[in-house]
């Protein structure tokens, strides 16, 4: 990420950690958003409906603060290493992080008790950017509190199967993403989990917000998962989308100049994501595929990153590989049926 790394870290950091001196930080994997226990941070981007609900903290004691994170293994260990490099590069502070990872019994748990049960069977599920999918916005929002984890829409493609475009208020990062396919498969039995997200890549003539993504195989946890993936036949003459092999990686901090000399001889994609999505998706017996916007690039520096992606400029940009995700999935939902 290089220069912009103090600016990504600063939007990710609680302000009670910026601005007061802690000698222990415990990051625990616990979804707590209760007022009377937890403080939430003010700069949780509540100006969109999903995505925005962010790690919170409660004061232990005078010299000890604990970060309530949604619980996955990934997302605590990327926490605790986003807020160990904040401390040592901003304030010098050294061996001030601790962290516990979840079991994966406790990071099943919030996911199965939401309300996603009250979805309903379904067949097809998108997942991730679906409040830009803006062609199926006459269609209500149901599960509409910010008091539920999820959100849906429910549309019928021409052949008469139930599609969810499903939002999350939460970041489902890195085996987080999994689950949420292991929950969909058990509490709705979904046969298709379609991604649509941003990744970054490791080509260096690929433009931030010029290109999508996609594939079939991904590298998770040091095996590489293979599926086939049901967008294929329809992003295949679309000059936009490239293909490739894509790294699931649990932490943008662990995108190091080493990692990135042997990863990009092997691999074109990366986010932490879409191989715990795949792997969970193949084993239980689900369709799965991804279609992302490349929002940035390891492989050479550009102006644009994770850092600035809210300009507007970026933002018209993606709108319009919005409108071309949306021309792909109307052609999968129209063709589509449970194999």
């Amino acid at each position: 990420m290089g220069q912009s790394l103090s600016e990504y870290l600063s939007m990710k950091v609680h302000p009670l950690i910026q601005y007061i001196d802690w000698s222990r930080i415990i990051v625990v994997g616990e979804h707590q958003r209760d007022p009377s226990v937890v403080r939430i941070t003010s700069n949780e981007k509540t100006d969109k409906p999903f995505n925005w609900q962010r790690p919170t903290v409660s004061v232990v004691d005078t010299k000890t603060l604990q970060l309530h994170v949604f619980p996955g293994t990934d997302y605590v260990a990327h926490y605790a290493a986003i807020l160990a490099t904040y401390l040592s590069l901003e304030k010098g502070q050294q061996d001030v992080v601790q962290y516990t990872l979840p079991s994966q019994d406790e990071c099943l748990k919030p996911l199965l008790n939401s309300n996603l049960a009250e979805m309903g069977a379904v067949d097809i599920v998108v997942v991730g950017y679906v409040d830009h999918l803006e062609r199926w916005a006459e269609v209500p929002w149901e599960g509409n509190s910010s008091s539920n984890l999820f959100s849906w829409k429910m549309i019928t493609s021409r052949r008469g199967y139930r599609i969810a475009l499903l939002g999350c208020r939460i970041c489902f990062w890195g085996d987080i993403g999994g689950n949420v396919v292991r929950a969909l498969q058990r509490l709705n039995g979904a046969k298709c989990v379609l991604y649509v997200g941003k990744l970054g890549s490791l080509r260096a003539d690929h433009v931030p917000n010029n290109r999508l993504a996609t594939g079939c195989q991904s590298l998770v946890r040091n095996e590489l998962v293979t599926w086939v993936n049901p967008l294929e036949p329809h992003v295949e003459r679309s000059p936009t989308v490239a293909f490739g092999v894509h790294c699931s990686l649990g932490s943008v901090l662990d995108e190091t100049k080493e990692w990135l000399a042997a990863a990009e001889r092997r691999y074109d994609f990366v986010d932490p994501e879409i191989g715990h999505m795949a792997k969970a998706s193949s084993e239980g017996r689900t369709d799965f595929g991804y279609l992302h916007i490349i929002s940035d690039n390891l492989a050479r520096k550009y102006i644009h990153d994770l850092s600035n992606e809210r300009l507007t400029n970026v933002l018209q940009d993606r709108k319009r590989l919005f409108s071309e995700i949306q021309d792909i999935l109307g052609r999968f939902f129209d063709h589509w049926s449970p194999s």
